[in-house]
């Protein structure tokens, strides 16, 4: 299945934006706008659904939600890998 998708707009101090691109996932920080990681993700289905969750958390501002620790648990989870 393709996917394309594009959050950005986003309520986050850190995270500018996040472009998924099938199984590739490219988040843009606040701290260098010019600069754009790329991540692979082996299931962007579920990557999506989780995201989704956190933003609703953080649009209800129920002080759980956060898009910069969200991005920081996936890559530390290594649901996203950093492709160099």
């Amino acid at each position: 299945m393709i996917m394309n998708k594009v959050y950005d707009n986003l309520v986050s101090s850190a995270i500018n934006s996040i472009i998924i691109e099938d199984n590739v996932v490219k988040v843009v920080y606040n701290s260098n706008k010019d600069k754009e990681y790329t991540f692979t993700c082996s299931n962007t289905e579920e990557f999506v659904e989780k995201l989704s969750e956190e933003l609703i958390d953080v649009e209800l501002n129920n002080g759980k939600g956060s898009v910069g620790r969200f991005l920081h648990q996936q890559i530390k989870n290594n649901v996203l890998v950093e492709t160099k």
